[in-house]
């Protein structure tokens, strides 16, 4: 069995746990060159996993930047290593065509919007979580040329339907769920509804 590699975009996702991963992955976190702080949990955990953590900073600024440094990172592991899986924890459709060629080229490689989709159980997220599926309901009534375009805009939004009851991870979740049931996608930073 090949070893698996988890490639995280920092940038776009920051709901990580990383003790709760298949101790078969080796991890690569990317943080942007804007990003100013990690959280300290997610330090600790990432000490306690040694050598199978790397942490790398994206030198440069640009709307695309951190997803190149990503891509190299995936093609010198699948040059060295050709049975690695890699897997890339972005909710940015703009690895897919990337994902698409390799795994044409008989690579393994994909791309999963959450960590909830490495769990074993988690082909698609639970539908029937009822904060979920109120979601679901008023952006479905709304006119799609109103609904948010940003992820901080519709995390906002979302949090406004429940009048801020909602703790952070509550909406992070929702939104999860959204992008693993292909309801929402992004690009380039904007959210595309596909409902």
């Amino acid at each position: 069995m090949g070893s698996k590699l988890l490639l995280v975009d920092f940038e776009n996702v920051q709901q990580l746990n990383l003790r709760k991963l298949d101790p078969e992955f080796n991890i690569a976190i990317y943080v942007g060159a804007s990003q100013k702080s990690v959280p300290i949990e997610l330090v600790t955990a990432a000490q306690g996993l040694g050598s199978r953590v790397e942490w790398f900073r994206v030198d440069g600024n640009g709307s695309n930047a951190l997803d190149f440094y990503i891509a190299c990172h995936i093609g010198r592991t699948i040059e060295k290593s050709p049975e690695t899986e890699c897997v890339v924890l972005s909710k940015d459709k703009g690895f897919d065509p990337l994902i698409k060629h390799l795994n044409k080229n008989k690579f393994k490689c994909r791309r999963i919007n959450s960590q909830i989709e490495l769990e074993p159980e988690s082909k698609t997220a639970p539908n029937e979580e009822p904060n979920y599926k109120r979601v679901v309901d008023l952006l479905g009534k709304s006119e799609k040329k109103s609904r948010p375009r940003k992820r901080a805009t519709l995390m906002k939004h979302i949090a406004a339907m429940f009048q801020n009851k909602l703790t952070s991870k509550e909406v992070e979740r929702i939104t999860d769920i959204l992008f693993i049931n292909k309801q929402i996608s992004e690009s380039n930073g904007t959210i595309n509804y596909d409902f």
